[in-house]
Order: C-alpha cells, then structure tokens, then sequence
C-alpha cells in the first residue's frame, strides 16, 4: 500500500476540497476590492480550477505566473481537465490594463521556494508583478514539514512590505 502522508502527524483531518472551494468563495467576497494573488501546488489541478471558477464568478481575470503553474494550467485544459470560461484567461503581461479589484494572479511559491514567482514578487524582483497594500496574498496550502521556515521568510517579506497574507495558521 502506498499513500499520501504529508502532515500525517497532524491531529485531526484534512479538509475536502470542497471546504477549500467554501474558503475561497469567502475571501473573493469578503476582498473584493483587492487584487488576489494566490499561491498553491501547480499539480493541484482541481484548486486551481476552483479559483479559476471562483475569479469567474466574481468579474476577475485570471493571470498566471511561475514556469511549473503555466505548463501545467496549459496542459490540463489542453487534455481537457481544466475548463477556463473564455476571456478569464489573460497573459501576465497584460495585467497593468486592469484595475487590483478586476485580477487573480495564481502563482508558484506556496512553499517559499526561492526563484519561484511568489519569492520574487516577495523580494520585488518578479519582472511582471509588483506587490503592494492593494493585494491580499493567499497561501492555498499548507507548509510541507521542513519548508515551515522558507515558508514563514516569504510571509515576513510580504509582511514587511504592507502586503495582507493569509495562510492557513490565520
């Protein structure tokens, strides 16, 4: 038998992803005058299509950023197991076109990984996104024992900078 058991040690149980898809629909409308950057696993296809539909849902673009999260977004809708309502979907670059309120970013880097995108954004060196008061950073996930202290620089420099994060332990 093989099997997941990150976070086994845990007491308790993880929530299904439909709990996750209650959270989500609570923070689009609870910052819907914020831009939502929101960082999660990139091979997590079925998240990832729940804040595509929740952006959807609320009037938001969706931009994504990080080499991992694009060529898995673009290989699940092209094998079909993601389905983006057209015009949802917008490049990176076009983000300055749009107001904070209008965008969802999904981003690489829930595990505070340097050099991915989230990291970069953090340290304001991501070539395309500049974080600021304006945004609500989401971390979908939950640190991978081990990365708690690349996780917790990440959230301190978002921190630092006036960045809102919100993660699971808050």
């Amino acid at each position: 038998l093989m099997c997941e058991s990150t976070n086994a040690e845990r007491h308790g149980f993880t929530p299904s992803e439909r709990k996750v898809g209650e959270s989500l629909e609570y923070i689009f409308t609870r910052n819907a005058d914020k831009r939502l950057v929101i960082a999660t696993f990139s091979s997590n296809v079925h998240r990832v299509q729940q804040i595509i539909d929740a952006s959807a849902n609320h009037g938001r673009k969706v931009a994504i950023t990080g080499r991992s999260m694009l060529n898995v977004v673009g290989a699940a809708v092209e094998l079909g197991y993601m389905k983006v309502p057209s015009g949802v979907l917008i490049d990176i670059a076009d983000i300055r076109r749009y107001k904070p309120e209008e965008l969802t970013i999904i981003t690489t880097g829930s595990q505070g990984e340097p050099m991915s995108a989230l990291y970069r954004m953090a340290w304001g060196e991501h070539d395309k996104v500049t974080l600021g008061r304006q945004d609500l950073v989401v971390l979908s996930s939950s640190a991978i024992p081990g990365n708690e202290k690349l996780v917790g620089r990440v959230i301190n420099e978002l921190s630092k900078n006036g960045v809102n994060v919100l993660h699971d332990s808050v």
